[in-house]
């Protein structure tokens, strides 16, 4: 197979070497009861049940049940959010993103500070024309009159004006 016609193929092996923060082993090598846990699933079971802790007036008339779902909730939420995955990330990684998005400003940043793109104005600019008689004097005499140029440019120069 000649080096034209050799297939190419491209891996990647981003996903398989990301390892989420894990929460779960014990230092016995032992491990919670369905951990390992990332830290978004600790942090919704803290904040779900430190939310059913303070709202237990309305809710709380179950007797010893409400001990269950004071454990249960917490830890449904978590498993549920161990499978949730939005574009490949976790919904916590995902919010985050979603709201450094809307924050940031249309523009862009620009070192940090906010880009802001200058209006529009009005460009004025003048223009002089100059117009030429249609009497020209003869080139001996034209030639005379003119010092010799000195430099390529000014050459140039004096040849634009002859014609």
């Amino acid at each position: 197979m000649s080096a034209s016609e050799e297939e190419l193929i491209g891996h990647s092996y981003t996903r398989a070497r990301r390892h989420p923060l894990v929460i779960g082993k014990l230092p016995g090598a032992g491990r919670l009861p369905g951990g390992p846990y990332t830290i978004t699933q600790v942090m919704t079971m803290v904040v779900t049940f430190g939310l059913l802790v303070m709202t237990k007036d309305l809710w709380a008339h179950f007797g010893a049940m409400n001990f269950i779902l004071m454990a249960l909730i917490p830890w449904g939420l978590a498993w549920v959010l161990r499978y949730a995955r939005l574009d490949g990330r976790d919904p916590a990684r995902a919010v985050r993103s979603l709201l450094i998005y809307s924050s940031t400003p249309a523009q862009g940043r620009l070192a940090g500070k906010p880009q802001r793109v200058a209006r529009p104005r009005l460009a004025t600019a003048t223009c002089t024309v100059r117009v030429r008689s249609a009497e020209r004097p003869a080139p001996a005499a034209a030639a005379a009159s003119r010092p010799e140029p000195k430099t390529g440019l000014q050459a140039l120069l004096a040849s634009l004006d002859e014609q």
